[in-house]
């Protein structure tokens, strides 16, 4: 008898453990039953050493990060290679390690990112380079350091960019930045690049030009601080982003595009020669955002700009460095916002007050006879202000944009930084006094931290 009740027992114990046995341990691998492509997307998330060590986890997990389409070394791959090295760092463990998970990776690398603070040339890179050539990788992110100018590195320690790369032929999205970039002969295109971000990178003597004719489907185009930029005179009839900052002798699109949306001169810009205004902007025709940065409107200034351009695609008007003293600057501001009778948002920035003494009545008066157009559409404003104290050309400049703008719904004050509550309050009440032209207009001020976003 107690025999029996011991094994009935003994059964009904092994009927219950094994059920919490089952349940748990569903529970806990809940994560492994997710689909691939999710699993993939947690452990892109983790850094590469920490997404590797996922394969000690369990049967299931042993080969998953091997097949990761993408793969980043960077800041943290680095320092977990090189810090354990106090004695004596070497680059080599970096590349070891670099070397171990390239050879264990199976299936498509589609993204390939490379972005550690290395000061010179290493021939290991190259090997990279051969590597992805072989793997018909989609995107790369190259970026070995921060060059502003030449002067920060030697340029015998720059690195090179192996021929390797051009023979990545199922490249859409590369982005490279301080490096050389040398283009060889035998060169015949990035025929699927859609994307091509370039920063502080050295091109060799009028090679930029012949580059860019050889990638067709150009999308999305940045260049700042680059060397060796001659003209910006190419032909991308698919281009949709532009953006440039540096230097170059003339700026020239050679057809007109029918996609270009969005076009930037940013931060700093340095112009050579006279330029014709209306010639930049007539080969703009489809154009809806525009930033440009203070050099560049002083480009346009010695350029002569005329009374009015045709902008009539144009939404955004993005100018974040104005010094209002300057009324010349200020003319080609007035020049652009009545050439854009659809212009639906304006961003200023104050960037300094030279003049406080200035008065921009004259300027204003002058764009009266332009303005039956402009202006009749616009509906947000946000303007920064570089100091606690605004000057007299900013705020009748503001005071021309709400008498003007009909259809107003708000205007955004950004306050500069360390502005007392006090002098915060003076502005507000000044600006609450200015005749508004629409009635749905509101006057909204910011923390000096805010973006104004909303609108």
């Amino acid at each position: 008898m107690v025999k029996q009740q011991r094994k009935g027992k003994r059964i009904k114990t092994m009927g219950i453990e094994p059920a919490k046995k089952i349940e748990n341990s569903s529970r806990s691998d809940m994560i492994s039953d997710l689909p691939d492509h999710i699993i993939d997307n947690i452990l892109i998330c983790l850094p590469i050493q920490e997404a590797v060590r996922t394969s000690i986890l369990s049967k299931k997990w042993r080969f998953k990060w091997r097949y990761l389409p993408k793969l980043v070394f960077d800041n943290s791959s680095y320092e977990t290679a090189i810090i354990p090295s106090t004695a004596q760092p070497s680059i080599a463990k970096f590349f070891l390690n670099i070397y171990k998970v390239l050879f264990l990776h199976h299936g498509p690398l589609l993204n390939f990112t490379f972005h550690v603070p290395l000061l010179k040339r290493y021939p290991e890179i190259d090997q990279l380079m051969l590597y992805l050539s072989e793997k018909d990788v989609q995107e790369i992110f190259f970026k070995i350091g921060e060059r502003k100018t030449r002067r920060v590195i030697d340029e015998r320690k720059a690195h090179r960019m192996s021929s390797f790369l051009f023979s990545c032929v199922a490249l859409r999205h590369l982005t490279l930045s301080s490096c050389s970039f040398p283009i060889p002969l035998a060169f015949q295109g990035f025929v699927n690049l859609i994307s091509l971000k370039l920063q502080s990178v050295d091109f060799d003597a009028d090679v930029f030009e012949t580059f860019i004719s050889k990638c067709p489907l150009l999308e999305t185009l940045s260049i700042r601080d680059c060397f060796d930029i001659v003209n910006l005179d190419f032909d991308c009839p698919n281009l949709k982003f532009f953006h440039f900052s540096g230097s170059c002798k003339a700026i020239c699109f050679r057809k007109t595009s029918q996609h270009l949306s969005t076009v930037i001169f940013d931060e700093s810009f340095v112009g050579y020669e006279k330029v014709e205004p209306t010639e930049i902007f007539e080969s703009l025709p489809v154009v809806e955002h525009l930033r440009f940065g203070f050099d560049f409107l002083v480009y346009l200034r010695y350029g002569g700009m005329p009374k009015k351009l045709s902008l009539g695609c144009l939404r955004v008007l993005d100018l974040p460095d104005l010094s209002f003293g300057w009324t010349d600057i200020i003319s080609v501001v007035l020049c652009l916002i009545v050439s854009s009778p659809n212009l639906e948002k304006l961003e200023l920035g104050a960037e300094s007050a030279d003049d406080d003494n200035s008065s921009l009545a004259k300027e204003l008066l002058e764009v009266q006879d332009f303005l039956d157009n402009a202006l009749k559409k616009l509906r947000v404003v946000k303007m920064n202000f570089a100091h606690t104290v605004p000057i007299k050309s900013e705020l009748q400049f503001i005071k021309f944009l709400l008498r003007e703008s009909v259809v107003l719904e708000k205007i955004f004050i950004q306050p500069a930084n360390r502005t007392a509550a006090e002098g915060a309050l003076k502005i507000v009440k000044k600006i609450r006094r200015f005749q508004r032209s629409s009635k749905k207009a509101k006057i909204v001020y910011l923390d000096t931290d805010a973006d104004g976003s909303e609108g």
